[in-house]
């Protein structure tokens, strides 16, 4: 991707994590959130009386020219801040202005384009966002003093934990690689260079949407597991995934 390369003097991307891959229900689903909601943080909205300004900073022209699809790493960005949302102790919601203004920070802090999508959250992002709730006083902080260590919320730092990075050059290549999007112990991935990016039985390619196809065409979870030579376990994990 030459205006990554261009921009921030780093290696291109692939086109398999930055390219326009799903629509905006897919990605909802993805994310446990709403079309609506996606809709709203990547692009923003006018609306009588009210405006809102896109949470990942000004894609409206991005999506004018590519249509409107969202990208793998759009799509990580969004489910963090889903989790954001809805991380914290309080209980309340994270409002989203203030999770704009950290992730501008944090984009700054990284000097990269998807911070939110990026090993560096993972690794630092307590001590990154420690220092702009420092900057930012006024509202809920997030990052949490864990016995002397700034972490991010427990829900966040589970949900970056589900993603595969390139731990060995992490320089050259910071972004997310792959999802597991119901946990590590579930062999359920979104991986942006399989299928298009649809999930998939873990290292088979098989994809969900043809597994729960198939068993609602009439077949037995047993003729779909002997068909591709995979558990019944596995058959019924995509089924309770598809649901």
């Amino acid at each position: 991707m030459a205006e990554f390369e261009d921009r921030y003097g780093q290696p291109a991307l692939d086109r398999f994590r930055t390219g326009k891959a799903y629509t905006v229900s897919q990605a909802a689903r993805l994310a446990k959130t709403t079309p609506q909601t996606v809709r709203r943080w990547l692009l923003g909205y006018d609306a009588a009386g009210h405006r809102m300004v896109p949470v990942f900073g000004n894609k409206q022209q991005q999506f004018q020219e590519a249509g409107f699809l969202v990208s793998f790493l759009e799509l990580i960005e969004v489910v963090v801040v889903a989790r954001f949302r809805h991380g914290l102790a309080s209980g309340h919601p994270v409002p989203l202005d203030r999770l704009r203004q950290a992730h501008a920070y944090a984009r700054r802090a990284f000097d990269l384009p998807y911070p939110f999508a990026s090993l560096n959250l993972r690794e630092s992002g307590g001590h990154i966002l420690h220092q702009f709730d420092e900057h930012n006083p006024d509202g809920p902080r997030l990052a949490l003093d864990l016995q002397g260590q700034w972490e991010l919320p427990g829900i966040v730092r589970s949900e970056l934990q589900q993603m595969d990075f390139d731990t060995d050059h992490p320089q050259q290549d910071p972004f997310a690689l792959r999802w597991f999007p119901q946990g590590r112990s579930v062999p359920i991935v979104v991986d942006p260079h399989i299928a298009a990016g649809r999930p998939t039985i873990y290292r088979r390619g098989i994809t969900v949407e043809t597994i729960a196809q198939r068993f609602h065409h009439g077949e037995s979870v047993q003729d779909i597991a002997d068909d591709y030579e995979i558990g019944r376990d596995l058959v019924e994990e995509a089924l309770r995934y598809a649901a």
